[in-house]
């Protein structure tokens, strides 16, 4: 009576353990996470360190020589137009000043004594009274006074333009960078008394590297971001870009101009400018998606309809924060593999979280 549900008990123990025995022989394909791939015009910034510079910096000199006396400012100070920077012993140039002048005054006495003479001249050879000898000598000193009056004048505009040169005024609105002369130096004309940045046209300065500057052009557009502001962007643009690369270094130098001159800034200031570049087309996946097989990176590729996985190589561009930019080996509506991608081999068969 009891022996038939004793039989079925030890039939059913045989079945379960039978199928226990395959579940741990054939384990489950493994679960991963894909993003659909696609290709995007992309803009790359380039960040370069840079400062501040004024675009025009004249070594300031006095035109004539002599003593210092004076000199009126200190590095850093900002002047106006026209402020004198420096002064000269003028007494020298004073007394030749003064010389020619009275020089002047005797030329012009005598060439008003000669035309007076010439004038009675005229009038006594209208009437016979002398032959026309006396007439052309008369007339051959007022032109010789004429022409030694123009002489001394030019010489007397000479001394006072050399008088007036014992003053070095600045030449615009600016900063004086540097001072190279001290009061009691005896200076000649030409030496450099003080270096001089003129204000108004001040512009950031930076080196791009050789590989990177074909990627710029004259007039484009650019960030400027400095320490001292660094919560401020300014406009500004590619003015010139060196045609030569730096002796210590494979860069070239790019100067770029301010669109509107910054409030604040000065010169020497350090920052970043950014360059924000097109690239033709570009696809974004995050780190995890790139493994390396035999060498090489890849991702691995999930086939939608089969759900087979096989290795893609890839051409990598440039790092952005966390995520790897693709410029070439994948095609638009891909499954990338982005998680579990280093866990599974090419050919096999996997089971996608999206479709879970």
């Amino acid at each position: 009576m009891h022996t038939l549900p004793v039989v079925v008990m030890a039939v059913l123990a045989i079945i379960l353990s039978a199928c226990g025995d395959v579940t741990n022989n054939q384990p489950l394909n493994r679960l991963v996470d894909v993003t659909t791939f696609s290709y995007q015009p992309a803009t790359r910034i380039m960040d370069y360190p840079g400062r501040v510079e004024a675009r025009y910096q004249t070594q300031l000199s006095f035109q004539v020589e002599g003593r210092l006396i004076e000199r009126l400012v200190d590095v850093g100070d900002e002047v106006q137009k026209g402020d004198p920077i420096a002064v000269l012993d003028a007494k020298d140039y004073a007394l030749s000043n003064e010389s020619y002048s009275n020089k002047k005054k005797a030329a012009e006495a005598d060439l008003q004594r000669a035309q007076r003479d010439l004038a009675r001249a005229k009038e006594l050879r209208q009437k016979k009274f002398i032959g026309q000898s006396e007439l052309d000598k008369a007339i051959n000193i007022e032109r010789a006074a004429y022409a030694e009056l123009k002489v001394i004048k030019a010489e007397y505009a000479q001394r006072k333009n050399q008088h007036g040169y014992t003053q070095l005024l600045a030449p615009a609105d600016g900063v004086v960078v540097s001072l190279s002369s001290e009061v009691g130096d005896v200076v000649a004309p030409g030496a450099a008394i003080a270096m001089f940045a003129w204000k108004g046209d001040w512009e950031f300065v930076t080196a791009v590297a050789e590989k990177e500057v074909n990627q710029l052009s004259i007039g484009q557009s650019v960030s400027v971001t400095l320490w001292a502001y660094d919560d401020k962007k300014y406009a500004a643009s590619v003015r010139e870009i060196s045609p030569i690369s730096n002796f210590n270094s494979p860069s070239y130098k790019v100067k770029l101009s301010f669109k509107e001159q910054p409030n604040g800034v000065k010169l020497g200031m350090t920052g970043h400018a950014l360059f924000a570049i097109k690239e033709k087309r570009m696809g974004l996946l995050p780190t995890s998606a790139i493994v390396m097989k035999d060498g090489q990176k890849v991702v691995m590729i999930v086939d939608a309809t089969t759900k087979q996985v096989h290795a893609q190589e890839v051409i990598l561009g440039e790092p952005l924060a966390d995520h790897v930019s693709i410029v070439n080996g994948l095609k638009n509506g891909q499954w990338v593999v982005i998680a579990g991608a280093n866990k599974i081999e090419d050919g096999s068969t996997v089971r996608v979280l999206a479709n879970e």
